[in-house]
């Protein structure tokens, strides 16, 4: 099958994918997410895009791909470019951060009358930091005609939005209101992500990412809580993700050429785990029941407590947690998806090392969260890795022969999560493994062809399957294949998932067709193909226009925090909304996520 590259701009980003795939397809597969209200049924309208240089406007469900491309994507066409628009016109102020700078002519009299001059501005009190008022006094700011205040407003849980107000965290020389900017981070179990926007326009500037190295500890949040039982652990896992979090600023200044004493707001979010490790909380006790965590509540902090590479006046804030499983990432993607106003019966989903659930139907919002474990990340599978170049990302068979995507457009040397989501649904169809997940004897498979029965090989005396490789008549050369250990991991965590959906859902006493929107939302979830997943029960067998990608919700909410007030007030508003269901205390957990250990039969 022939392969074509799908160039998108302005990101300056390039999809190598399979003839006849729509360019919706080849955007996810590039990591760029399309706003499909109407399931990509092709009905909206609203994923157009441009073909260059012709300039034709199509709709990227409909469009297929038959040879290279070069496609402009409108920010009218973006989910999330769309959704925080949108937040920004219903609160009357896109653009309202925790941070501001107020320009002051005229040398500084005393701390009083300059503490004044700024509330007479803001028409609000100032509070004076300790900080703030040795820094009235250094000399390049007494000698200075002007300076510039910076402001921060330290909203926490534990007082209401009126009850907050700003604080003069620092005082700069001169006119600096142009250099503002902020750092919104997801901080994964197994990826970290973070934008630089620019706090004056809400602009981003850079984006930047890599693998959490916390994972040399473990691959999982209990591998790491058991870690950090031991002598200096807690330390090592802490000093671990805030040289993680300098790299990022570091590389992120570099993007956009500024300074890292231009930043001055952090904003990360994260399951409860990474929250506490960030903040040097205790974690053991989330490992042990009732797995309670050290504190459930937003957080200010300053840089400087934890020699963060960014400027001592700013704010490290991380948003509420939930629950012991249920972090701030997970309601800062219910803030972006807005699932307090969401229609009933929608469910979001958020796919990763630990899935995170949230469901809005009969007028609450319940999440709960899954140990799906590592290997739909790549990790523990024979030839898995993460998303990177050279893995398979997508698996699909024609006319008997089995065809890869490969990111990258490269030789396959390995596959990811998404590729291997598809190898396992292509396995069931063509009759390879059964719905148990048992590799089928080669003398049952009559009606493989006999290039599909070359594909089944041993490895250790294990039966596994090769999606890619060189095969000289004989032998396999550089293959990627599946064992049956692999098919067991795949089980486990869709077990995982499947589970918490269906326990979420008799908690509210409803059944799968209740849900009338699935928002799948994760790094991970914008590659999966939706009939994949549904076809090895990873997804409840629901039409899959009702299936909708939203991308990195989590990141997009983090972004919403810091560039705006009424979003961060809101989020806290949800943390207080959302209850949390203990899916592993159900009476009924075993035996449902025995059930969704198999496969769906067809």
């Amino acid at each position: 099958m022939k392969h074509f590259n799908v160039h998108f701009l302005p990101d300056d980003l390039t999809a190598v994918i399979h003839e006849g795939a729509s360019l919706l397809e080849a955007a996810a597969q590039a990591g760029i997410i399309l706003n499909t209200p109407c399931g990509a049924a092709g009905r909206c309208g609203k994923c157009k895009v441009i073909l260059m240089p012709a300039k034709k406007e199509v709709q990227a469900c409909e469009y297929l791909v038959h040879h290279d491309l070069e496609v402009v994507v409108p920010q009218t066409s973006r989910f999330f470019r769309q959704r925080i628009l949108e937040h920004g016109i219903h609160h009357k102020a896109a653009l309202d951060p925790s941070v501001k700078k107020l320009h002051l002519e005229g040398p500084i009299a005393d701390p009083d009358a300059f503490c004044s001059r700024l509330s007479s501005i803001l028409g609000e009190g100032i509070h004076l930091e300790n900080s703030a008022n040795g820094l009235l006094e250094r000399q390049e700011v007494l000698k200075s005609q002007s300076v510039t205040a910076v402001l921060t407003h330290r909203n926490t849980d534990a007082a209401p939005p009126e009850q907050t107000r700003w604080c003069l965290s620092g005082v700069e020389p001169g006119d600096t209101r142009g250099k503002l900017y902020g750092l919104a981070v997801d901080v994964g179990t197994t990826t970290v992500v973070a934008r630089l926007l620019d706090l004056n326009t809400g602009r981003e500037a850079a984006t930047v990412s890599c693998g959490n190295p916390q994972a040399r500890y473990g691959a999982d949040v209990i591998s790491r809580i058991t870690h950090s039982e031991k002598d200096n652990g807690l330390t090592e896992l802490h000093h671990s993700i805030i040289a993680c979090l300098n790299e990022l600023i570091e590389q992120a200044c570099a993007q956009a050429a500024i300074q890292k004493e231009d930043i001055y707001e952090l904003a990360a979010v994260g399951n409860t785990t990474m929250n506490h490790l960030l903040l040097n909380y205790p974690v053991a006790q989330l490992g042990q029941a009732p797995y309670r965590p050290h504190s459930l509540l937003a957080a200010n902090r300053s840089p400087q407590d934890f020699e963060l590479a960014m400027n001592t006046a700013g704010n490290l804030y991380t948003p509420a947690n939930i629950a012991g499983f249920i972090g701030s990432d997970t309601l800062a993607a219910a803030l972006a998806c807005q699932m307090d106003a969401a229609e009933e019966g929608t469910l979001l989903v958020d796919i990763g090392t630990n899935g995170e659930l949230v469901l809005s139907a009969n007028k609450r919002m319940l999440a709960a969260s899954c140990a799906a474990g590592p290997a739909l990340e790549g990790a523990g599978i024979a030839c898995g890795s993460r998303a990177q170049a050279g893995a398979i990302e997508r698996v699909l068979v024609q006319d008997n022969r089995i065809d890869v995507d490969v990111i990258g457009g490269t030789e396959p040397v390995s596959i990811c999560g998404s590729g291997l989501i598809d190898a396992t649904a292509v396995m069931l169809t063509l009759g390879i493994i059964d719905f148990s997940g048992r590799f089928t004897e080669p003398q049952e498979l009559d009606a493989l062809s006999g290039k599909l029965k070359n594909r089944l090989i041993e490895i250790n005396g294990m039966p596994a399957f090769v999606l890619a490789g060189e095969f000289d008549g004989k032998n396999w050369n550089n293959p990627v294949y599946l064992t049956q250990k692999d098919i067991r991991q795949v089980q486990l965590a869709k077990a995982a998932i499947h589970a918490g959906i269906q326990l979420l859902l008799k908690d509210n006493g409803l059944q799968t067709t209740a849900i009338k929107k699935l928002l799948l939302a994760g790094a991970f979830g914008n590659y999966i193909q939706k009939e994949s997943a549904v076809r090895i029960g990873l997804l409840p067998n629901i039409q899959i226009d009702r299936i909708h990608f939203v991308g990195n919700a989590a990141g997009t909410g983090a972004e919403m925090i810091l560039l705006s007030r009424p979003a961060r007030n809101k989020a806290a508003e949800l943390s207080r909304q959302i209850q949390y269901l203990e899916i592993a205390h159900q009476s009924e957990f075993q035996t449902v996520f025995s059930d969704s250990l198999l496969f769906p039969e067809k």
